[in-house]
């Protein structure tokens, strides 16, 4: 610990879901030590000098609580500028969530607009027990947490939207003190709910890179603007620093920006982070989801196969599994293109054409993204025929 504590994120990644404790001794312990072994994924810590019977109560208690307190799953969405959709991935990524039967909890972190509560028409706009929790005024405890939560829908119970803390401006988050307790109320969320999505679209710094070290996936909305490329790049560099070894990070780009640069740039030069795999799932333009503003509804009733992808499904398969919409298309274009080549060379002979491995119809994973302009991805023009297998 003393030499490289940062080697902790190494040993988490290879044994997720296990206890670490680390011993300490009297020259290295500090508090401030102690804060960066807890960020770093440590569970607890022990002085040397601590006893046999000491060493085996706490792992006995720690065991216990790993066991009994499951905790929910925290997804912060989350961008470098406005106006690229993080309200609109959000309530999206909530709606995805319930309609896989998870109980699910929404928070808006827009203390001036409050876009997410007042789009899905959650009464009150803001709230008043939030703005006490976060001033430390009232102590956080399950019950004074759910004061917060309103429900969204009144014939649907799994699902609450918790709004954004009263105040005039995003300073009720601008301190160390209100940061910490925003993110405890954060955590009693998630022992009463499967999933958390908080949309940080206008959290100060200081409180989104709080979020961004306990967050168990950031999901980074972007869009083809290339005047908002260097602030994409730099805000996901910003974001990787922060982030747990085990955390996901996904990046969404939202293909809504009448102004854009091609996939290849953006993918390239704006949304990459050396060192760390990124997943990645765009948003096709569609005018129906784009009108969701206000409606008391979600976009993903128009989009539900492009944001299943958000959807983190650890019981199952990993997400980052999922193939690519490029690669998809490849290997289906690459079957075509094979068969074409076996009839040609048959018809050219005089054969019949038997081929060993007939083309079957292959069920359809990926939507029909930009089909109406004549283009489904860049550089490579598809019949229709092709696309419907």
């Amino acid at each position: 610990i003393g030499s490289d504590a940062a080697f902790i994120q190494t040993i988490r990644q290879q044994l997720p879901g296990k206890l670490i404790v680390c011993i300490l001794s009297q020259q290295i312990y500090s508090f401030g030590l102690v804060e960066q072994l807890g960020r770093l994924g440590v569970d607890d810590v022990l002085m040397e000098s601590a006893t046999s019977d000491e060493f085996f109560r706490r792992l006995v208690l720690l065991q216990r609580r790993l066991n009994d307190k499951q905790k929910g799953r925290l997804v912060v969405v989350g961008a470098a500028r406005g106006g690229v959709g993080v309200t609109f991935v959000a309530a999206s990524i909530a709606e995805g969530y319930l309609a896989k039967n998870k109980r699910v909890c929404v928070v808006d972190c827009d203390v001036i607009s409050q876009d997410l509560t007042r789009f899905l028409q959650v009464r009150p706009h803001v709230s008043e027990p939030l703005r006490l929790l976060v001033d430390q005024q009232r102590v956080v405890t399950v019950e004074t947490v759910n004061e917060c939560a309103q429900p969204v829908w009144s014939d649907e119970p799994n699902i609450v939207c918790v709004p954004p803390a009263a105040g005039q401006d995003e300073s009720v988050f601008s301190t160390p003190r209100a940061a910490r307790a925003f993110v405890a109320v954060l955590e009693a969320l998630q022992t009463q709910h499967d999933v958390v999505v908080v949309d940080i679209a206008s959290l100060p710094t200081l409180a989104a890179s709080a979020l961004y070290q306990v967050a168990d996936e950031v999901v980074f909305v972007a869009n083809r603007d290339p005047a908002g490329a260097f602030a994409h790049r730099q805000a996901l560099l910003h974001i990787s620093g922060y982030l747990r070894a085990d955390a996901t990070l996904t990046t969404v780009i939202n293909d809504n920006s009448l102004v854009s640069a091609s996939l290849e740039i953006i993918r390239n030069e704006a949304l990459a982070v050396p060192g760390r795999d990124l997943n990645e799932v765009v948003i096709p333009r569609n005018l129906k989801a784009g009108r969701w503003a206000c409606s008391g509804c979600t976009p993903y009733q128009f989009l539900s196969r492009n944001f299943d992808q958000l959807l983190d499904e650890r019981v199952g398969e990993s997400a980052s599994t999922t193939p690519s919409r490029r690669a998809w298309f490849a290997s289906i274009v690459a079957k075509v293109r094979a068969f074409r080549e076996v009839f040609r060379l048959g018809k050219r002979k005089g054969a019949v054409v038997v081929t060993s491995e007939p083309l079957k119809p292959q069920p359809l994973r990926f939507p029909e993204i930009g089909y109406e302009g004549g283009m489904l991805e860049e550089g490579s023009l598809v019949s229709r025929p092709v696309l419907l297998s």
